[in-house]
């Protein structure tokens, strides 16, 4: 969302050299920790763990695609090419359009879709309604993650009415997260299931909330006052991108230690990861060489 208040807000200074250079800065990103990622579980792990052979048809398939969550790499590069012809539209003159692209985005991606997705646990008719929607209607003008890149632009510059509603219907959603996950799926159907994708009407709702509580309660987010926020912030794509090693790392040492318990396991993973995170990233920034990468 907030890349989307960035790039597509009439303040914010386009140009296709602009574009170009946040597109290069993206792929080196991207090459750079795919190799580091490939490296660490492909290579190293492969010889000195697992105590198996090289396979170099999954160290290509590991470049090529990256580490699963450099999958965002590939979407942020997918919407910045789109930025220019998204720019012709999403302004303050068209906001009745960007409404009701909005409404067929959150109605045809999200609601329509999870339903059919819960549903098909239940019943295959869900999965003939499934092909109506992707191959007769085909609307993936309005599909994918681009809603939350214009929804980004829409909350930053208009104010939301009934932001207490909105705060309620959040926490309501993150309860259904985690109990439609828990009951309405795993432990009715007996499979290990989950209702919080990107895709789920319940975290595009969370999303939201979140959004709006920062913006309410951090308007000067930019004011150079602020150290703490705006370090994050500067830090905050190499955060991104070293997270999940030091995830799995802190996994297997709770599970060394025998300590099993959400409750528990959670907070801890959270909080050493956000804090070696942001350390890893301020230390690669001091060094000329890979602050680029961070």
């Amino acid at each position: 969302m907030i890349s989307g208040t960035l790039m597509l807000d009439k303040n914010y200074e386009f140009s296709s050299k602009k574009l170009i250079k946040h597109i290069k800065k993206m792929i080196v990103f991207f090459i750079f920790w795919s190799t580091i990622y490939c490296i660490i579980y492909n290579i190293i792990g492969q010889i000195f763990i697992k105590h198996e052979s090289i396979d170099m048809i999954k160290i290509i398939v590991s470049l090529i695609e990256g580490h699963y969550h450099l999958w965002f790499i590939y979407l942020i590069i997918g919407l910045y090419l789109i930025v220019p012809l998204l720019r012709l539209w999403v302004n303050d003159d068209n906001k009745k359009y960007v409404e009701y692209f909005l409404l067929l985005s959150i109605i045809f991606t999200y609601i329509i879709p999870q339903i059919i997705d819960i549903g098909s646990n239940y019943s295959s008719l869900f999965e003939h309604l499934n092909d109506v929607l992707e191959k007769y209607l085909q609307l993936e003008y309005v599909g994918g993650l681009t809603t939350y890149f214009i929804l980004g632009w829409y909350i930053h510059n208009y104010d939301i009415k009934n932001k207490k509603l909105i705060y309620v219907f959040g926490f309501i959603d993150l309860l259904i997260s985690i109990i439609g996950t828990y009951v309405i799926l795993s432990t009715n159907t007996g499979k290990t299931l989950q209702m919080y994708g990107n895709l789920s009407v319940n975290v595009l709702l969370q999303s939201i909330t979140v959004f709006i509580i920062i913006k309410d309660k951090f308007k000067n987010i930019q004011n150079k006052s602020n150290k703490l926020i705006n370090s994050i912030s500067k830090y905050s794509l190499g955060i991104y991108a070293t997270h999940t090693l030091i995830i799995a790392t802190m996994y297997e040492i709770l599970e060394k230690i025998n300590i099993d318990l959400a409750i528990i396991n959670i907070p801890i993973v959270f909080i050493a990861s956000f804090l070696l995170s942001y350390l890893c990233s301020f230390i690669l920034s001091k060094i000329p060489v890979l602050k680029k990468i961070v």
